[in-house]
Formats: structure tokens, C-alpha cells, sequence
């Protein structure tokens, strides 16, 4: 995030009791094993995940794509992630399948992963959550994450700070946290959740925007490759830093580096990149257009420059996966999801810039409504921010009564939540090789 940004931070369904269950075909790992002519039985589960060039891959050859949503309230002093004043976590899980998403990033502190605290009994609702009162945060870690497995949904841990509190604090490393310190509290979440399958693994601190590149990257990977001790499947997810050769970006954002001095784990397909990704509802920027202002030039397919020069090389080039770790917007409206240009301001350029993002997200690096994808790859990962409607910069997915959706906003995301055509070589028993396609 930037100096101005200040957070405060066909489909196959299945109905498991009363959690309806929605998977894209781009997510499924489907096998063909025929009993009669013509049937087949499409094979649901999570799968470990790995990297290969630019892609996620799952244990079984499949590219997936990260189609993610952010989560948080836990790194701060409620120790649990926000809304469970309010309503059931186990439905606020389900929702986030029911919009397509299949990946959470869910933040947490050190001092949350080190001193396990129990959240306060304000925060947790007796009668919508009975089975959280009195249980550590790591225990209603737990339950998350379980449920999350249950419900097929992948989740990504995000070291979001050091200290309990709100916003990114610029580093991993401060006054009376140290190195030592963020390894050992990786050390605790790896040892507790690298066994689960749908944990794909460790973004490891939000927003270095005090570090320069070449400090940060040296921090990855000695930092990565202790987890990797403990949790070896796990994929590594470093941010960028607040500048690079292209000059000041969003914290976080700045990968240029990356081009120079890549980050190297000993465990080879286990390293993503996770740039953060904004617009007008966070700051202001050279590159971006807005009320009452001349835009620049060429608005708005001036932006696929900037991305590639910051990030997009990374994914373009093949170098590693890229998933962009937040972005997100107010686009106009308020929390009730009425137009209010006076609280939010820059609404319909908002909309442009995110609507040229997915576009870029989708393969298209130019703008030209070409697709440059390589043959058989699929697009950039991401986690929009957020769902919690309390993100003083952007708002969120749901309206404030943590209940409603956004229609407008995610209406903004049809595109890189719904499944992408491709095409998988199938081999079925007994039968011959034959070619399917599916939306």
C-alpha cells in the first residue's frame, strides 16, 4: 500500500447437510471412468499445490487458478476474523463458496501465532457462535480452517503484522520483534497447519514498504526455507516492497527487483509472487485517472504498462506464478451500496481501472482484446480486498450489514470468477483418448 493508503482494515454443486457446495470445472480435477457408455464420474477434492513456471499446479498435473478473497480481523486485537459479532463463521464460509470464490487469505500477527490470546467475548456472538466463545484464537483457527477443507475452499496464512493492531507495519523485523521472532512464529503455524491439504502455504509479511528489495528478498528466503523445514509442501508468497526501478508504487506492489535478484528457495516450485494492486479509493498515483482532473495519457490502457514494469513481467516471462494479493475499490458507493460521490469518490474510473485489471488478470497484456496466454495456461491469481465491509479504504464485498452482497462489485469480478474454457486430454479406462472442452 502507498504513504496515502491507511487500512483499517457447466459447474457441478453438491449439498453436504445445508452447505451448498459450488466448484468450477477450471478448479476440478476430473477423471473419466466409465461404467456405462457415456457416463463419467468428475473426481471433487483439494489437492496439494505446487508451482510450474507461471502456474499453480495441483498434485495431479491440473493447472488451478487462485480465485481469492480477503478475510481479516485476526491480525488485530479481536484475535478472529471480523464478523463473527454478527452472524455464523460457518455461513460467512459458505457465502464466500456462493461467490465463487475457492481460495481465503486470512491474516493473522506474530503475537496472535505466539501468544494464542482468546478473544475478547464481545467479538464473538453467543447466539450465532456458541462453539467459539472461550477458544483461543488458533483453535478458532482451526475450525477455519477445517471447514474450509470441508467446503473445498484453499486457504493462504498472511502474516499480516507483528503486533496486534491495524495496518501494514512495513517490515517483518522492528523494535521488540525480531528476525528470530517472525521465524518462530512461522515455526508455529507451519508445525500447526502443514498438514492440511488446503493450506497451500505461507505469505509470509504484508507490505514491506521499509525494506529495500535485495534486504527483503534475502529476508524470503531465509525465512522460507525454515518453513520449509516443517511444512515442505507449502508455496512461499512474497510481496513486493514500496519502490523499484520504475520508481514508487503501491506497498507492497514494487516486484521489479524481481528481475535482477529473484528470490531463491532451496526447495525448488515452492515461490510465488503476491503484488498489491490499487486504485482511486486508496491514494493517488501518476498513472491513474480521476474526478475533475485531466487523466493521463492514453486512459486506460496506459495501465498495462505500469503493471508489466512492476509485476506483470513476472507472470508474463513465466518466471514464477504471480497472485496479486489484494485490490479492490469503493467504486462510488457507500456501505448500504448506494452512489455516494462525495464519500467515494471516482466511482466510474474505478471501474475502468478495475475492469482493465481483469482483463490483464484474464491473459490479455495489452489491452487489445488478444489473448496472449501461452496454449493450455491459465490467467493470474488473486485475492480481492475484502470481504469485510469495516476496510476504511476500500469497503468490502458485503454491504455493512455483513449480510448483503455488493452487487456492483461483484458484478466487476464476472470475469475472473467465472470458469475459463480449456481443454484437458482425457483418459478414460478401456476407452480411447479423447479431447473435452468445458466452460
Amino acid at each position: 500500500m502507498s504513504a496515502e493508503k491507511t487500512k483499517l482494515n457447466g459447474v457441478q454443486r453438491m449439498v453436504k447437510g445445508s452447505d451448498l457446495l459450488i466448484r468450477t470445472l477450471e478448479e476440478m480435477s476430473v477423471k473419466t471412468i466409465y461404467g456405462l457408455p457415456g457416463e463419467e464420474n468428475l473426481d471433487m477434492g483439494l489437492r496439494r499445490i505446487h508451482t510450474s513456471g507461471n502456474q499453480f499446479v495441483q498434485s495431479n498435473g491440473v493447472a488451478i487458478r487462485l480465485k481469492s478473497i480477503n478475510w481479516f480481523g485476526a491480525e488485530g486485537e479481536n484475535y478472529t476474523p471480523h464478523g463473527t459479532w454478527g452472524r455464523s463463521w460457518r455461513g460467512i464460509i459458505d457465502q464466500i463458496k456462493q461467490l465463487g470464490f475457492n481460495c481465503i487469505r486470512l491474516p493473522f500477527s506474530g503475537y496472535m501465532a505466539t501468544s494464542n490470546p482468546v478473544p475478547p467475548s464481545s467479538v464473538i456472538s453467543a447466539s450465532a457462535n456458541p462453539d467459539l466463545l472461550g477458544l483461543t484464537a488458533l483453535q478458532i483457527f482451526d475450525k477455519i480452517i477445517d471447514y474450509c477443507l470441508a467446503s473445498e475452499i484453499y486457504v493462504v496464512l498472511d502474516h499480516h503484522r507483528r503486533t496486534a493492531g491495524v495496518g501494514a507495519d512495513g517490515s517483518p523485523v522492528g523494535t521488540g520483534y525480531t528476525l528470530a521472532n517472525w521465524k518462530a512464529s512461522w515455526a508455529i503455524m507451519a508445525n500447526r497447519y502443514g498438514d492440511k491439504i488446503n493450506v497451500v502455504g505461507a505469505d509470509v509479511h504484508n507490505e514491506p514498504h521499509d525494506l529495500n528489495w535485495t534486504t527483503w528478498a534475502g529476508y524470503v528466503e531465509e525465512c522460507g526455507n525454515q518453513i520449509h523445514t516443517i511444512a515442505p509442501h507449502w508455496i512461499i508468497f512474497c510481496e513486493g516492497v514500496g519502490s523499484d526501478a520504475s520508481g514508487a508504487f503501491w506497498w507492497g506492489g514494487a516486484l521489479g527487483g524481481v528481475a535482477t535478484r529473484p528470490v531463491v528457495l532451496t526447495r525448488s516450485g515452492r515461490l510465488a509472487y503476491s503484488p498489491h494492486e490499487y486504485g482511486q479509493s486508496v491514494g493517488v498515483q501518476s498513472w491513474l485517472a480521476y474526478d475533475g482532473q485531466t487523466a493521463p495519457a492514453g486512459w486506460p490502457n496506459n495501465l498495462y504498462a505500469v503493471w508489466q514494469a512492476h509485476w506483470g513481467f513476472i507472470f508474463e516471462q513465466s518466471i514464477a506464478p504471480v497472485w496479486v494479493g489484494e485490490f479492490g475499490g469503493k467504486y462510488g458507493l457507500d456501505g448500504t451500496g448506494a452512489v455516494n460521490p462525495t464519500l467515494s469518490p471516482h466511482g466510474d474510473f474505478e471501474k475502468q481501472w478495475t475492469a482493465n485489471l481483469c482483463t490483464y488478470l484474464n491473459g490479455d497484456f495489452t489491452g487489445d482484446g488478444s489473448n496472449d496466454l501461452s496454449a493450455g495456461k491459465l490467467g493470474i491469481s488473486f485475492a480481492y480486498w475484502s470481504l469485510n465491509p469495516n476496510s476504511g479504504d476500500t469497503g468490502g464485498m458485503l454491504k455493512d450489514d455483513w449480510q448483503t452482497v455488493q452487487t456492483v462489485k461483484r458484478n466487476l469480478l464476472n470475469r475472473i470468477l467465472a470458469g475459463s474454457l480449456w481443454r484437458r486430454r482425457l483418459q478414460p479406462r478401456g476407452v480411447k483418448t479423447c479431447t473435452r472442452s468445458y466452460l
